[in-house]
């Protein structure tokens, strides 16, 4: 396939990532370190990166906070996505509410680091790299929080792309579109993980490039397994989790876990490094004791079927990569077993997040955590597609339905989500029973403000129809073109 088609490919998906014209992540940010328009403040560090890097050659960012009492145009140094470089000498409780089981506070004469690992940080470096040499103010907000738009947009992109890739080499090219655009609209793909900074672009980029190098039927050479290991260990730089996706990868051939086992380390060092360098121990990381304290019946319960953060409530049509990764366990071939071990990671991750104390992820639409291992479902479509699993009319209609369900959520919330909901009248990070009311979920208080839509949100619309159809009638082209090239 020629270059000039994947180009276009990521040119449309560029621009439907910024088309449905809903800012949310703008506002001015007020004492206390909460941004109206913002879903999350937390995206800043990410982007704040480059300059702590390039002009003051450290990790810290004492350059860009203060106290809170004593601030103006900088960042509250209490902020929750903050923490000491090192143990914090703290003795008075923070002034600014913080997440359960981070970090104290900086103290008054500690230096400030982001809780974050830094892989997007390093990620945008490059992006950012000319404002920071042209001596651009560091704390312009609409720099940073549309500059990280941009670059989330195109990481995802690229995540995406190469996640095409791989589907190619099992499903036909219209299932293949399908479900990249499944993906893409019917995920939080593009309602969080392209919208700004946040950990999740990175993760896929990740996860789908080890997917690519090693997902193939024929025998591939150690190598790929060793890079795999590589890509998936920088990946936990960005977020530590992803590094466990190396421990599915391998197909239970000892010979291969091992090598993508040293890959990985290789990829950590990074991260280990960065921890020596910010907080004295490369053994420390950022999050603090996290806890991890919640019921399992609880976290399993809410990740899976709670009206407002359920992932077969957003997503039902995903069961059907769960069931491919079952089929997997009974079916032959390369590509079946790497998809066996891939399926415990899937469920190791549930479990983990499940017990985890801010399971729903915050204020955010729809499942985000199991979101990060999206990329592992949708291949195990692609392959259960080549397999038979969506052979009958009866399975492609009732995915059908589930899919379509999923896109109109995605795209209502992509128009009109606006963290009212999970805010009002009382924040779900506070008192996250709301998160199991099925009389107002979370996705039906979206839907009632479709009435309401303004210019902004028609337009948004119409834009993204237009490049929709575009992409598809293109796609749908060059396959009839392949298909009668094919014949003669």
């Amino acid at each position: 396939m020629s270059r000039r088609r994947w180009l276009v490919r990521g040119l449309l998906l560029f621009v439907l990532a910024f088309a449905n014209l809903n800012d949310i992540r703008s506002g001015e940010l007020p004492p206390g370190g909460e941004a109206p328009g913002l879903w999350s403040p937390d995206v800043l560090p990410n982007a704040l990166f480059a300059w702590t890097v390039i002009k003051e050659h450290n990790v810290n960012y004492d350059e860009f906070t203060a106290p809170s009492a004593q601030r103006t145009d900088k960042l509250d140094r209490e902020a929750y996505f903050f923490r000491a470089c090192g143990v914090s000498t703290a003795t008075a409780p923070p002034t600014a509410k913080r997440s359960v089981g981070g970090p104290p506070a900086p103290g008054p004469n500690d230096h400030v680091c982001s809780v974050f690992p830094p892989g997007m940080g390093i990620l945008a470096l490059p992006f950012f790299a000319p404002f920071v040499l042209a001596g651009w103010n560091p704390l312009d907000l609409g720099l940073l929080v549309h500059g990280g738009h941009v670059v989330a947009a195109i990481v995802e992109i690229l995540a995406t792309l190469i996640l095409w890739a791989v589907l190619r080499r099992f499903a036909t090219a219209r299932w293949s579109l399908v479900l990249v655009l499944l993906y893409f609209l019917a995920t939080s793909v593009r309602t969080v993980a392209s919208q700004g900074l946040w950990q999740h672009s990175g993760v896929h980029l990740a996860v789908a490039s080890a997917l690519w190098l090693t997902l193939r039927e024929e025998p591939i050479p150690l190598s790929r397994d060793l890079a795999a290991g590589v890509l998936l260990g920088l990946g936990g730089v960005v977020r530590q989790t992803t590094a466990l996706v190396a421990l599915g990868l391998h197909g239970f051939r000892p010979t291969r876990i091992f090598w993508m086992l040293v890959g990985t380390a290789i990829g950590l060092a990074p991260l280990l490094a960065y921890n020596d360098l910010a907080f004295g121990s490369a053994l420390e990381q950022g999050y603090g004791a996290k806890s991890f304290g919640t019921p399992i019946q609880t976290g399993l319960y809410g990740l899976l079927l709670s009206p407002s953060r359920g992932l077969f409530v957003y997503t039902p049509y995903v069961i059907f990569g769960l069931i491919a990764l079952l089929r997997a366990w009974r079916w032959p071939g390369q590509v079946a077993g790497r998809l066996r071990g891939l399926s415990l990671v899937w469920l190791a991750a549930l479990v983990l997040y499940a017990t985890y104390s801010e399971w729903w992820g915050g204020r955010v639409f729809g499942s985000r955590f199991l979101d990060d291992l999206a990329p592992i479902l949708f291949i195990a479509i692609g392959w259960g597609t080549s397999v038979g699993m969506l052979g009958s009319r009866f399975a492609r209609i009732v995915f059908g339905a589930m899919a379509a369900w999923s896109f109109v959520l995605f795209q209502v919330a992509a128009f009109l989500y606006d963290k009212s909901w999970d805010t009002l009248p009382v924040n779900v990070n506070d008192d996250p029973s709301k998160l199991f009311n099925w009389s107002d979920p979370q996705w039906l208080a979206v839907l009632r403000q479709v009435p309401f839509a303004d210019e902004r949100v028609i337009a948004g619309a119409a834009l993204s129809a237009l490049v929709l159809v575009l992409l598809v009638r293109l796609e749908l082209r060059a396959d009839r073109g392949s298909e009668l090239a094919s014949t003669v």
